[in-house]
């Protein structure tokens, strides 16, 4: 008798564990993050000994080679040609070579991390570049003692930045009846993909009968400087800092304010301090029942990052 209590109560236990997982499972339903995330696009860094560190001598002695391993972290993909990557620091001469063999661009698509629909994960293309290219450093010259020369990589790539949310749309965005499926007057969760341009903070509020309203912060949160599309990371006032920004809600009648273009819905945006605010505001006059609604704001700019280390020059002896 008391086996076949026990039967029972472990069967239950298994019956709880087991509905609980599904109530669990469908509570995320709509809720899934579309993105990895993160606040890094690519990553950079010298291969070991590429250049050597201190291994290098004076005379035309010891020729070498400067390897940049490139990582795309991020989620946008980096069309052929869309990353420059240059060595400086040093006097091209002074090493054999030329300023023209210290700059390239990436002659592959560099593929962003990206999430499948099941959620499984394909990390981002790894690129090499070798300079110089298609030859070798060689210090000619003679040194009186050792000297270190600094080799500074610098990358200046496109990126793209996507952010959803779910705005709330009704016939009557003043009403606040308890029997609505959404809420208009809140914070939205918003999803970011991957990359140093985030939207946060995007806030729904009702405008009027016709018309809700929504603002949403634009926030640099990478660790390298941002300029304006295709401008080859131009450090000048007009360029630094600016990104072009595109709203979409798929509904007619979307207004923004703070961007330089000629749509309504797109355009550009200085940031300052790294962050700016903007406002929409969508008319809803055509709606037709209470519902749910994707915003996607999408961010475009060109990013520059940089890498540096030192090799150390020794004077040959005779």
């Amino acid at each position: 008798m008391m086996k076949i209590k026990h039967l029972i109560i472990l069967i239950l236990a298994i019956s709880l564990v087991f509905t609980t997982g599904c109530n669990e499972q469908n509570t995320d339903i709509g809720m899934a993050n579309p993105f990895i995330g993160g606040t890094t696009g690519i990553t950079m860094e010298f291969l070991e000994d590429a250049p050597p560190l201190d291994k290098v001598h004076d005379g035309g002695e010891y020729p070498f080679t400067a390897v940049v391993k490139i990582k795309n972290m991020g989620e946008s993909d980096i069309e052929i040609g869309d990353a420059t990557i240059k060595i400086s620091g040093i006097d091209a001469t002074d090493f054999g070579t030329t300023p023209a063999l210290l700059t390239q661009n990436n002659d592959e698509i560099i593929y962003g991390t990206k999430k499948n629909a099941e959620g499984s994960i394909t990390e981002g293309t790894i690129f090499h570049l070798t300079f110089p290219k298609d030859s070798e450093f060689n210090y000619e010259g003679v040194l009186v003692g050792n000297h270190q020369f600094p080799f500074l990589a610098t990358s200046c790539y496109k990126y793209e930045n996507k952010a959803t949310a779910m705005l709330c749309v009704k016939e009557d965005p003043l009403d606040t009846g308890d029997d609505s499926v959404c809420e208009i007057n809140e914070i939205k969760t918003t999803y970011n993909s991957g990359g140093p341009i985030q939207i946060l903070n995007l806030k729904e509020t009702p405008r009027g009968k016709t018309s809700l309203a929504f603002t949403f912060e634009i926030h640099h949160k990478g660790t390298g400087e941002f300029y304006e599309l295709n401008s080859l990371c131009d450090s000048s006032i007009s360029t630094s800092d600016r990104v072009y920004v595109a709203i979409t809600t798929g509904i007619s009648g979307l207004s923004c304010t703070g961007l330089s273009g000629e749509d309504q819905n797109s355009g550009f945006v200085k940031l300052h301090d790294g962050k700016r605010t903007i406002t929409c505001t969508q008319d809803v006059s055509s709606a037709s029942g209470d519902y749910e609604k994707i915003v996607e704001i999408v961010t475009q700019y060109d990013y520059e990052q940089k890498i540096t280390t030192n090799v150390l020059v020794k004077h040959a002896a005779n």
